[in-house]
């Protein structure tokens, strides 16, 4: 394995290449806030010769070094007479050496996703890259390692180099869900409808399908997944509560995220008022996203959780669930909302804990689920054949269950599960959860619309505003 380091150019972020070849061994999140529609991006303020320099150092970045000539010995057959038509990477001339042309898939992903990974995961990456190529001698993987978002991210990339060269694009890429509907509309993902086998979309779990789809065809094959569970402590808490009423009638603490996501409403509020707007049959189609008698309610539930002490103040200040994960191992909570993948990363050191779904109005609250996703670029057939192929070899039930366990995240495969599973209770739960998570809704003015909703919830929990007023604001700010 070869890493190239490429300076910045002129380029928001620099690149870097990996030249994963069939001999290379070694080991092998920030959550995305919208899944709302963007403006295509577009390189401005640019003489066209600072564009062409540009354009030749991102080629250069995007490419890595040719592919050198496969080893020979290798029984497996190659990936058929598509993938051989595709335009080869160029070898060089050797007496004696098999003529047949090499094709060089490319692509792109970010730190966590990737064979350089000095965790477990990235040693199962590796291994599975490894027996790709072993099982296709003529076909070659460059993993260029970029940005998980913003500028020089895998997004932004994807978006500028498409508008403007479409050569400089990868075969495949992997981009957060939430930020997949961007890529789409801008045309740069292509459908995986009829490529896949159909097993495998089948096998996939409902949230993770959905993530993914757009105007009803499938754009990416979401890898990884997480979601919020309740964990509580059993040595102080008999049985955790289902529902409002249970929360409010127990002495507390509990603790969740009430800070938002850079200014945004995060997933604890979102799945209990996604929760309250289904219950109260506020969901009809074409009505406005909030709901003033949903909005109130589920504010009207935190001033009564503030005002009986069972949430303290401080809440507002939480963004997310690892902010007060150390109160709960600590003991100084009894009851949390967290992620699946800070469970987990602690599971081994956790005793007498338990889960259970987050409680909403009337019973548990749906899961919202986040991941990232393996997407498709290449319209190319012939690069697709080879790129699907990689794909599904990535996408197997024992590789998405190890990568998954080793990296802490959970599974998007319903096959996956028992390979997956720390223990035989909290797998049967999950499966649950995963049967049941939706992803975040797609709004065309999300940003709008949740900001609206994290200052409803900062008025109510600082006093400057009852649950009726701050709702009656979020409704006319959407």
């Amino acid at each position: 394995m070869r890493i190239i380091r490429h300076r910045d150019i002129g380029l928001p972020r620099p690149a870097t290449v990996l030249a994963v070849r069939p001999d290379a061994t070694g080991p092998l999140a920030k959550q995305s806030l919208a899944r709302q529609p963007l403006a295509r991006q577009r390189l401005a303020g640019l003489t066209p010769a600072g564009l062409a320099f540009i354009f030749i150092a991102v080629l250069t970045a995007c490419q890595g070094t040719p592919a050198q000539p496969a080893a020979e010995g290798v029984a497996s057959p190659t990936p058929g007479e598509m993938v051989a038509a595709a335009q080869p990477t160029a070898t060089p001339s050797v007496a004696g050496a098999d003529p047949s042309p090499v094709l060089t898939l490319t692509l792109w992903t970010t730190i966590s996703f990737s064979p350089t990974q000095a965790i477990t995961s990235g040693q199962v990456l590796a291994r599975e890259i490894a027996a790709f190529e072993s099982g296709h001698p003529r076909v070659r993987l460059d993993v260029v390692l970029k940005e998980p978002y913003g500028t020089g991210g895998l997004l932004d990339y994807v978006l500028k180099a498409g508008a403007v060269t479409p050569d400089l694009l990868p075969d495949l890429i992997v981009l957060d869900v939430d930020e997949m509907g961007q890529a789409v509309e801008a045309g740069r993902l292509q459908p995986l409808d009829g490529l896949l086998p159909a097993d495998l979309v089948a096998d996939l779990y409902p949230g993770a399908r959905e993530a993914t789809t757009f105007d009803g065809r499938l754009y990416g094959l979401q890898y990884q997944t997480d979601l919020d569970h309740l964990v509580y402590n059993t040595g102080q808490i008999a049985l955790a509560p289902r529902s409002w009423p249970g929360v409010l009638s127990n002495p507390g603490p509990y603790l969740f995220p009430a800070g938002g996501k850079a200014g945004l409403a995060n997933d604890a509020m979102l799945a209990q008022y996604l929760a309250v707007r289904e219950q109260t049959g506020a969901s009809k189609a074409g009505d406005p996203f909030l709901d003033l008698a949903s909005v109130s309610t589920v504010l009207q539930f935190y001033s009564d959780a503030l005002s009986r002490g069972i949430v303290p103040a401080m809440i507002a200040t939480y963004h997310s669930t690892d902010d007060y994960w150390n109160e709960y191992v600590s003991g100084h909570a009894a009851l949390v909302q967290a992620s699946a993948h800070r469970y987990l990363s602690d599971y081994g050191r956790l005793s007498g804990s338990a889960v259970a779904a987050v409680p909403g109005m009337h019973g548990p609250a749906q899961p919202i689920s986040r991941g990232w996703a393996l997407a498709l670029v290449t319209p190319d057939p012939a690069r697709q054949a080879a790129a699907v192929e990689l794909i599904v070899q990535l996408m197997r039930p024992e590789a998405n269950a190890a990568w998954n366990r080793a990296a802490a995240y959970l599974p998007t495969r319903m096959a996956a599960l028992a390979d997956w599973q720390p223990d035989s209770s909290y797998g049967q739960f999950i499966d649950q959860q995963l049967q049941a998570a939706r992803p975040r809704p797609v709004l065309a003015n999300y940003t709008q619309v949740l900001a609206s909703l994290q200052e409803a919830v900062v008025a109510v929990l600082s006093g400057s505003a009852t649950p009726e007023q701050a709702a009656a604001k979020a409704i006319t700010g959407q």
